[in-house]
C-alpha cells in the first residue's frame, strides 16, 4: 500500500512541477518573441533620428548607448550579440529560476528582484556599428504573485481531484479483483463436497473462467474417484473368483488321488492362476499408463490375440448355447498393452454373454473399430440413460477407453440385441 502511495505522490509532484514549468516556459517564449519582433521597428526609428530611451508599446524600451541604461539593470554589455532571454539577480540567466526557488509561493515574491527580458542586437547608425538593447521589465508582462498563487491552488486542487478519482477507481478495481479470490478461497475451504464454485456476475471474465475450471476439475476428480473405487471392486471380484477356484481345487485334490481327477484339478488351478496373472498385469499397465501417458508404443492387433482373449469365456458361452464368431477384416494398430486389451474385451464380451440366453455373439474387427453384437435382451430404458450400460464391467471399459482416447458406444439392435462399438484413433507403426 505504501509503495503505491509513494508512486502516486511522485507522479502528482511530477505533474505539478511539469505544469508550472510549462507555463513559465510559454510565458518566457511569448515575451522573447515580442522582443525579437520589436527589434527591426526600433532600428528603423533610431535610424530616423529617434532619441533614447525609445518606448515601444507599453512594455519595451530600446537603447543603443550603455551609458543611458539604468544601473539597476546591471552590466548588459556583457551579454553577446544575438542574446534574447530573461535576466535576474544582476545578470543571471534562466527561465526556471522562479520554479526552482518556489518564488510563486515565497513570501518575498518573484518580482522583488529586478528581472528583465533582454534582447541584444546591432545596427548601423550614421555609418557606425551600434549595439541595440531592448529591455522589458518582467513586472509588466509576467504573472503577479496573486495570479501565481491562484494558479498553484488550481493545479493542486486539480491534482487532488485526480488523486481522489484514481483512488476511488483503484479501490473499486482492487475490490473487484480481490473479492472473487476471497469467494473462491472460502469455497475451497468449505466442507460441502457438492457445492459448486461460483463468483459474482460483476467479477472479471477471468475469474468466472477460473470458477468453471475449478468446477470441471472437481467433476473430473469425483469421476476419477468413482472410477478408482470401481477398479478396486473389479480387482476384488476378479481376484476373489480365481482364489476361490484354487482353494476349492486344492481341497478336492485331498479327497481323490485318481490321476485323471488330480490332473483336472491342476488344470483348474493353472487356469485360475493365469486369470489372476492377467488381471494383475492389466492393473499394472493401467498404473504405468497413468504415470506416463503415451508411453505404450503402437502395435498391431492379431487374430490369435483375440482368440486367446475369447478362450476363457468359451465355457460360459457354451453353457448358454451361445456361439462366438470373429469377423477379422483388417488388423488395427492400437496402443493398449495385451493385458489391458484383455480386460477391456473380456468385460464387453462377458456383458454380451450375460445379457443373452442363446444365439450368437459376433466380434467384427477392422482398421477403425471393434464391434461386438449379441442377440440378447438389449438395453432397458434405465440402462440407455446410464452411460455405463449394464454396470461395473462397462464402467471399467468406459474408463479404459477414456485413458486411451477411444470412443465407446452402446446401442440397441433391431429387433433384439445390443451393439458395443469401440472406435480408436488411427495410428501407424
Amino acid at each position: 500500500m505504501w509503495y503505491f502511495s509513494a508512486i502516486a505522490i511522485m507522479i502528482g509532484l511530477t505533474i505539478y512541477l511539469s505544469m508550472l514549468g510549462l507555463m513559465q516556459w510559454i510565458e518566457d517564449e511569448v515575451n522573447q518573441h515580442e522582443l525579437e519582433t520589436s527589434a527591426p521597428y526600433a532600428i528603423s526609428l533610431f535610424q530616423q533620428g529617434a532619441k533614447q530611451p525609445l518606448d515601444i508599446g507599453m512594455h519595451v524600451q530600446a537603447f543603443y548607448s550603455l551609458e543611458l541604461i539604468p544601473e539597476k539593470y546591471g552590466e548588459l554589455g556583457d551579454f553577446p550579440i544575438g542574446f534574447n532571454g530573461e535576466i535576474y539577480n544582476n545578470n543571471q540567466v534562466g527561465f526556471l529560476h522562479e520554479l526552482v526557488a518556489l518564488s510563486p509561493l515565497s513570501a518575498e515574491g518573484a518580482h522583488s528582484r529586478e528581472e528583465i527580458f533582454l534582447y541584444r542586437g546591432e545596427f548601423l547608425l550614421d555609418g557606425q556599428l551600434k549595439s541595440l538593447f531592448l529591455i522589458m521589465p518582467t513586472e509588466n508582462v509576467e504573472l503577479s504573485d496573486t495570479e501565481w498563487t491562484a494558479i498553484n491552488l488550481f493545479v493542486l486542487c486539480f491534482i487532488g481531484v485526480l488523486f481522489g478519482l484514481f483512488g476511488f477507481a483503484i479501490h473499486k478495481l482492487s475490490r473487484r479483483l480481490v473479492k472473487p479470490v476471497e469467494q473462491l478461497s472460502r469455497q475451497l475451504k468449505s466442507t460441502e463436497s457438492n457445492k459448486t464454485f461460483s463468483v459474482s456476475d460483476q467479477s472479471a471474465a477471468e475469474f468466472r473462467e477460473l470458477a468453471d475450471s475449478l468446477n470441471h476439475y472437481r467433476q473430473q476428480n469425483e469421476m476419477m474417484m468413482k472410477q478408482e473405487q470401481a477398479f478396486a471392486r473389479y480387482a476384488s471380484h476378479e481376484l476373489r473368483t480365481p482364489l476361490t477356484v484354487i482353494s476349492g481345487a486344492a481341497k478336492l485334490q485331498e479327497q481323490n488321488n485318481a490321476l485323471e481327477f488330480q490332473a483336472r484339478q491342476r488344470g483348474r488351478i493353472q487356469r485360475a492362476a493365469l486369470d489372476m496373472q492377467h488381471t494383475i498385469d492389466a492393473l499394472l499397465n493401467l498404473v504405468k499408463q497413468e504415470r506416463a501417458t503415451g508411453s505404450n508404443p503402437p502395435r498391431s492387433l492379431s487374430l490369435a490375440e483375440v482368440q486367446q482373449i475369447i478362450q476363457p469365456l468359451q465355457g460360459l458361452a457354451n453353457s448358454k448355447s451361445i456361439n462366438i464368431s470373429i469377423n477379422f477384416e483388417q488388423a488395427p494398430v492400437i496402443k493398449p498393452a495385451p493385458a489391458v486389451l484383455r480386460m477391456l474385451l473380456t468385460n464387453v464380451i462377458s456383458n454380451a454373454i450375460n445379457a443373452s440366453n442363446s444365439g450368437e455373439i459376433t466380434i467384427s474387427i477392422n482398421r477403425h473399430e471393434i464391434v461386438i453384437t449379441d442377440k440378447g435382451r438389449g438395453l432397458t430404458e434405465s440402462e440407455q440413460e446410464n452411460e455405463h450400460g449394464h454396470g461395473l464391467g462397462l464402467l471399467i471399459v468406459d474408463s479404459l477407453c477414456q485413458r486411451y482416447h477411444w470412443q465407446f458406444n452402446l446401442s440397441n439392435m433391431q429387433p433384439t440385441g445390443c451393439s458395443a462399438q469401440l472406435t480408436f484413433p488411427q495410428l501407424t507403426l
